[in-house]
């Protein structure tokens, strides 16, 4: 959280703002394994960030493809790179990383789920499942085991 600065220096300000800092990953591939040239779009594509339609930020993708936003919360955010314009709601809370609604919405961060997290065990869970254990060196045997609940929250980053 950031503190919000009163311009009266006699009197100090309690409130705080809610700030998320949300890392955008625009890539040729979903997941983290190969290298940043073979994932990466370009470098040289630039971005801007819209909050509350306001024009609020503006860059440059970095070396892998990311793009590190700061937005408030209760903000409507929006994302424009690639010709293309995206509505970003930041999550504040996420289910547990070792139940299967937690791993759903781990996957679709990470970009192997590609529909809204339910917790509901099926074709496309299952498929999920099996490509981020084949890119992350486990037995891609489609269970949602220690190891593979394990590594889903080291390569998400928790």
């Amino acid at each position: 959280m950031a503190k919000v600065a009163r311009s009266s220096t006699a009197k100090s300000n309690n409130n705080k703002l809610r700030v998320h800092k949300v890392k955008v990953y625009f890539q040729l591939y979903p997941g983290k394994v190969g290298n940043d040239t073979e994932r990466a779009i370009a470098t040289d594509v630039e971005y801007e960030l819209y909050l509350n339609d306001r024009f609020s930020q503006s860059g440059t993708l970095q070396a892998d493809g990311s793009a590190e936003l700061l937005i408030p919360a209760g903000y409507k955010a929006e994302l424009k790179a690639l010709g293309t314009s995206y509505e970003l709601e930041p999550r504040t809370r996420l289910a547990p990383h070792n139940s299967p609604f937690g791993a759903q919405q781990r996957l679709r961060l990470l970009g192997y789920y590609p529909q809204e997290p339910d917790g509901t065990w099926d074709a496309t869970f299952d498929r999920a499942i099996l490509n981020f254990q084949a890119d992350n060196g486990l037995d891609p045997n489609g269970q949602l085991q220690d190891a593979t609940y394990d590594r889903i929250q080291t390569v998400f980053g928790e």
